[in-house]
């Protein structure tokens, strides 16, 4: 029996609206919208702050972030989702990828699978383990997936990458005995730019990921803001850079999303434990 790369429900029915909006772009590429969102970081650092008192894992922005839009995902549904031969397919899980750095100028990334459903604890414990084992050298799968690269020419890379894209995503199979993880990219994105110093960036999305979003998470700091009585205050904040592809999120949908992401950023307590 074929064995399916994403567990998908059938697929959306379509307005118009969205065959046209489908219809008007390629994968990922040219339909890439950009928006940045600054929200109040303090109720988010007292509540990772509470956590680790109770915790040996290091729960860090990162791992806050990712609960926080695996909670959206899962209340906005329409959000969670991939496009395959001109139809909207909802996806059962939410997995979401967060990139891991192993290198001073080296990338890698891992899906953490269900994080609606998991604790900020497991989250950290298992992004914690994996980008200790990726910087060690000893993830078997990242190697595989490094040296079987060294032997494409760069010429036919962005080939190879359409190609697998297609047979995991378009096609929906299980490739894995060929050497490409299953469903590798998740439901969406999230890199940490501000661990590497930026306020904000926006990052693209890749066409052969099939993800609609990515959060670029910038780096928190003190700025003015004025108060209730009009005096300004110092408040800290940080800026969440989105890209999504407008195919699948429109601004009502956007709309929906910032409203449950200030919901969960100003009372924490509501993501759980």
């Amino acid at each position: 029996m074929i064995k399916k790369n994403v567990e998908l429900l059938p697929p959306r029915k379509l307005s118009a609206w969205r065959k046209i909006s489908i219809g008007s772009w390629r994968p990922n590429g040219d339909s890439q919208v950009y928006a940045e969102l600054s929200v109040s970081a303090g109720p988010a650092l007292k509540r990772i702050t509470e956590l680790n008192k109770d915790t040996d894992s290091k729960i860090t922005m990162t791992h806050f972030m990712g609960k926080v839009m695996a909670k959206v995902l899962a209340e906005v549904p329409d959000l969670n989702a991939i496009i395959r031969f001109g139809n909207i397919y909802p996806r059962k899980n939410v997995d979401i990828f967060f990139h891991v750095v192993y290198e001073e100028t080296e990338l890698s990334g891992h899906v953490v699978r269900n994080v609606d459903k998991r604790s900020f604890s497991e989250i950290s414990k298992e992004l914690t383990g994996t980008a200790i084992t990726i910087k060690k050298g000893e993830d078997v799968n990242f190697k595989k997936i490094k040296n079987s690269w060294n032997y494409i020419p760069g010429i036919l890379a962005r080939y190879a990458l359409d190609f697998i894209g297609f047979v995991s995503y378009s096609l929906n199979l299980n490739v894995k005995a060929f050497g490409v993880p299953q469903d590798c990219f998740g439901s969406m994105m999230i890199t940490n730019i501000g661990s590497l110093g930026f306020t904000q960036a926006f990052v693209p999305l890749s066409p052969y990921s099939r993800i609609p979003l990515i959060l670029a998470l910038g780096k928190t700091e003190k700025r003015p803001v004025v108060s209730s009585d009009g005096s300004v205050v110092a408040e800290e904040q940080v800026s969440l850079c989105f890209t999504f592809d407008h195919r699948i999120m429109d601004g009502a949908r956007g709309a929906k999303m910032a409203k449950l992401i200030k919901k969960y950023m100003e009372s924490p307590e509501l993501l759980g434990p």
